[in-house]
């Protein structure tokens, strides 16, 4: 998976809103996820999610639209993560600060399914730090803006993960224009490592 080129790995942009910012204390209430391979749409994921608490806080509601009405009747996370594990297996993650999103997933997964995530994980809130140093703001908006892709809806999850898509296929052709076209090479970027092809090293590494 690793040393296949952009092209013809599979990746699928994530995206979660939840309650709050920790996952041992708070909840998904929506997850959204968009595969593809060769910049071509393969399948999307999306589900409301019942929280724990039974209710959306009200400060949640106005951040994101998604009201306690929405999800009363949806299913809970233990009933919908061994759905949304089998979606994204064999697949590369990508998403906007990655490392939410996966302590959330990998803290009910390990809570509920006795497992945690082993994809490969490109998160581009950090790539965009290493590729888009003029940018001040690396929030999906203003990159969103950047690349003059529209935004249409912020903080729903599947929103996010199309805006996300849009935005990692537009920093997959600006690294080719560097050749850097393989997933080790993303990932790298991505960690903030170096890419040891002397030929690839030029202005964003």
């Amino acid at each position: 998976m690793y040393n296949l080129t952009t092209d013809e790995a599979i990746f699928t942009v994530i995206d979660l809103e939840t309650t709050g910012f920790h996952p041992e204390r708070d909840y998904i209430i929506e997850i959204a996820a968009i595969k593809f391979q060769g910049n071509v749409e393969i399948d999307r994921y999306h589900q409301l999610v019942k929280p724990d608490m039974d209710f959306v806080p009200q400060h949640i509601s106005k951040l994101t639209g998604i009201t306690t009405a929405m999800v009363i009747d949806q299913p809970k996370i233990n009933e919908v993560l061994p759905e949304f594990f089998k979606f994204i297996k064999d697949s590369i993650i990508v998403a906007h600060n990655a490392k939410f999103d996966i302590s959330f997933l990998n803290y009910n997964g390990k809570l509920y399914l006795n497992k945690t995530l082993k994809n490969p994980v490109i998160c581009t809130d950090n790539l965009a730090r290493r590729i888009l140093p003029d940018i001040d703001s690396k929030s999906l908006e203003n990159i969103a803006f950047h690349f003059s892709i529209p935004f249409k809806q912020r903080h729903r999850a599947l929103s996010d993960a199309e805006t996300t898509l849009k935005i990692f296929v537009k920093m997959l052709q600006f690294l080719e224009d560097y050749n850097v076209n393989k997933v080790i090479d993303i990932i790298r970027l991505s960690e903030g490592k170096r890419i040891n092809d002397r030929m690839k090293r030029k202005k964003y590494v």
